[in-house]
């Protein structure tokens, strides 16, 4: 945005009461937190690619068999996957 463009926006804001400035401003902040929330969002097909890279990726598969390994010996304590 340019800084003319600003300013015609900054007089134009000016031109109004404290209390429609404070509601703008309110207004402005309400669609920026819930534009930027769904954007932070991934969608199903996003995640869904997300967990075939990782299926993919040969350190994360050798960091499983390590934890696969050192929980072997759980599975004799007698509890049950019920």
């Amino acid at each position: 945005m340019s800084a003319r463009t600003l300013s015609e926006i900054e007089a134009l804001i000016d031109r109004h009461s404290p209390a429609d400035q404070l509601r703008l401003l309110e207004d402005l902040a309400h669609r920026l937190r819930a534009r930027v929330a769904a954007d932070e969002q991934p969608d199903a097909e996003s995640f869904s690619s997300q967990f075939a890279l990782m299926a993919s990726d040969r350190d994360i598969g050798t960091e499983l068999e390590a934890i696969g390994q050192e929980l072997v010996a759980t599975e004799s304590d007698g509890l049950t996957r019920d």
